[in-house]
């Protein structure tokens, strides 16, 4: 667990799963590339929910004390060094900036714990704004994107690859002021 003064970062619990079904049925978030706008039902959550996943982490606001978005570790590759990530939002907290905090404490936690070199993500065109700050700092990289890849609202859109390299994050900046604030709560 990563304890900050705005977020509680933890591992998923079972009462945790019926938080998360509500996230991913927002339309926003909906069209994820794990279901392409497919949900399933509440009934067939857990088992698709933990289908090629490692890990899942909750990022819980420490004020609400709810769980306001969280992160899945998957398809890890140990022998090629590297993991994808999936980052959701409850629709109430997009632009609060807790649930990148969130990312934050995902990075050290999986840089932390798994022997990856990079963690790779995919990003829709409508979501990518949401990396742009870490980006622009060099936290991380575009790697490259896939042009009309996914349809999405009825419309072909582009999906971004972005990546964060473990020697980039351990150096980083935004890494020691985010162990600072830490250092605070734990």
């Amino acid at each position: 667990m990563i304890t900050t003064s705005r977020i509680v970062f933890r591992p998923v619990q079972p009462d945790d799963y019926l938080r998360l079904y509500e996230i991913e049925s927002d339309p926003s978030t909906a069209m994820t590339w794990r279901y392409r706008g497919d949900l399933p039902p509440l009934q067939e959550y857990e088992p698709a929910l933990w289908r090629q996943t490692q890990q899942i982490m909750v990022v819980e606001g420490r004020e609400s004390g709810t769980v306001v978005g969280y992160l899945q570790l998957h398809d890890v590759d140990l022998r090629a060094g590297h993991g994808w990530f999936s980052l959701y939002s409850g629709p109430e907290h997009r632009g609060s900036g807790l649930v990148m905090e969130g990312l934050m404490a995902f990075c050290e936690w999986a840089f932390g714990n798994w022997p990856i070199r990079w963690l790779y993500a995919h990003s829709f065109e409508h979501n990518v704004h949401a990396f742009e700050s870490g980006l622009r700092r060099g936290e991380a990289v575009r790697l490259g994107v896939l042009r009309e890849r996914m349809v999405v609202g009825g419309a072909l859109t582009d999906v971004h690859v972005i990546g964060i390299e473990r020697e980039h994050w351990l150096a980083s900046p935004l890494r020691r002021r985010f162990n600072t604030l830490r250092a605070r709560f734990t």
